[in-house]
């Protein structure tokens, strides 16, 4: 009886390893489209007016009081110079003073609009590490190879680049069939309140775009070693975002005789099992078609055939994932302290200690899950636990990959980018475009920078040649407005 179980078992393994070597080695490598582009050369005008975006210092800050609201103005006045075909010949209409729609009316008004989109606000430079810029933040310095300066990336490359294509197609009188609009919040940085506004205002016009194109992912050659292709990394879904509040109140006193258990020691320990107890990991839709994509295209034989057979290789792949925090961010609900706050002086025991923590929230979880699962994990009802901002939002739907959005995204890309992979993925930051769901299921984030540099930190700068490709990505778009994909 024995010997046959042991037959049986070695036949299944046999059968199992079969299938899986079979499915590796018939799986193909993610076809390659085009192996060189002709890249449309850079209008005369294009680094300049990037240039002067960046030194129009827009920046966003918590404390709204304190914003130059000159600033925002300057770049207004900049744009209705810099772009005189677009202030001649779009439809521009302002929302809450310094949020704009520009509509580039279609030929065809029975075809769904397309929504290009940007933010022009920047965050700030910080004072501590100023001096270790080496060109100063807001001096848009053109270099042989870089614009410089804060917001050459995030994400005035994004909205000086529709613009510009908008503009070079204005100048060919290209008439797009279905109606276009370039869409530019003023505060993505700090809230987003400008994008919910314009949606607002495009919900009550009853627009319902086939496609909305934003910022968030980009290309990479350097993070994933063993594909040695570009990858264009297309967002189609994001996570959600919520942030909580964790305060204790405990009698405090002299620190010459502090009691066993502090307000402080409370906190720590309720944020210490936070960090070392991960929420549950999950391969969702999106991160799925990702490892498939870029799996197939690997050096590595074991990623070949973990892609091939997710089925046998998940909790494999999952720890591949987790190794590094982008992947890590990708398959769970990230929890983490971003504020601390207590105590008033050296020798006193505070008797109040808080903590803001900020969550990015999986595919269908929401923030009260979220809640739920940090006040599980804390077990302590010593520590209060209350959501802390309005402006949380929960998990977003993904866009379909066969949905004519995401085609035209594609089609650009290959069109863009020699020799690239477009591969979809979960979006784990925060984007303007997350409100634009409300009114278009084909919200897509992409721009095709490559590896950006210094976003949120130092010497944050711009490759002339990602600029180029910017352009000539928008340009690609608009002027496949007039085809259908299906």
């Amino acid at each position: 009886m024995i010997k046959k179980i042991l037959s049986f078992l070695g036949i299944a393994l046999f059968l199992l390893i079969a299938v899986i070597l079979f499915k590796t080695f018939t799986a193909k490598r993610w076809p390659v489209r085009a192996t060189h582009i002709d890249l449309q050369p850079l209008p005369d005008s294009a680094l300049r007016h990037l240039s002067q975006a960046v030194q129009i210092a827009t920046i966003s800050t918590s404390d709204t009081s304190s914003i130059d609201t000159a600033a925002f103005k300057a770049f207004d006045y900049f744009i209705d110079k810099a772009y005189p075909l677009i202030h001649q010949q779009l439809t521009k209409t302002k929302i809450d003073s310094f949020n704009y729609i520009f509509e580039w009316k279609g030929q065809n008004q029975s075809l769904a609009p397309i929504i290009l989109m940007g933010h022009y606000d920047v965050v700030p430079v910080e004072k501590a590490v100023a001096d270790k810029w080496i060109e100063s933040p807001f001096s848009g310095k053109i270099t042989d190879s870089c614009v410089w300066g804060r917001g050459s990336a995030d994400d005035k490359c994004g909205v000086i680049s529709i613009l510009e294509a908008t503009e070079a197609m204005l100048r060919k009188n290209y008439l797009p069939q279905r109606t276009m609009l370039l869409c530019f919040g003023h505060d993505e940085e700090i809230s987003g309140r400008g994008a919910r506004a314009i949606t607002k205002y495009l919900q009550e016009k009853n627009i319902k775009p086939e496609m909305v194109l934003d910022e968030g992912g980009e290309i990479t050659e350097e993070k994933i070693k063993d594909v040695k292709r570009p990858i264009a990394v297309i967002g189609i879904a994001e996570k959600g975002y919520a942030s909580f509040e964790l305060s204790v109140q405990k009698e405090g006193g002299h620190s010459s005789k502090p009691d066993k258990e502090t307000a402080i020691d409370i906190l720590v320990s309720a944020l210490y099992k936070l960090r070392t107890k991960e929420p549950p990991s999950r391969i969702t839709p999106p991160v799925k078609e990702f490892l498939h994509r870029i799996g197939s295209s690997s050096d590595i034989f074991i990623n070949r055939m973990a892609s091939s057979n997710m089925w046998a290789f998940e909790s494999i792949t999952k720890n591949i994932l987790s190794a590094k925090p982008e992947g890590n961010a990708m398959i769970h609900t990230t929890i983490v302290p971003t504020i601390i706050e207590s105590g008033i002086k050296d020798n006193v025991v505070p008797s109040v200690a808080k903590a803001i923590i900020n969550s990015r929230i999986l595919t269908d979880e929401n923030s009260k899950t979220v809640e739920d699962y940090i006040r599980k994990t804390i077990n302590d009802n010593r520590v209060q636990v209350k959501r802390v901002t309005s402006l949380d939002s929960d998990p977003s739907p993904a866009t379909d990959i066969q949905s004519p959005a995401f085609k035209r995204i594609e089609s650009a890309v290959y069109k863009t980018i020699p020799n690239v992979i477009p591969a979809p993925y979960l979006m784990i930051g925060a984007t303007d475009s997350r409100y634009y769901r409300h009114i278009s299921n084909g919200v897509v984030n992409f721009l095709p920078m490559t590896d950006s540099k210094g976003f949120h930190g130092i010497n944050e700068r711009l490759p002339i040649r990602d600029f180029q490709r910017c352009i000539h990505f928008f340009m690609t778009i608009i002027e496949e407005t007039n085809q259908e994909f299906r």
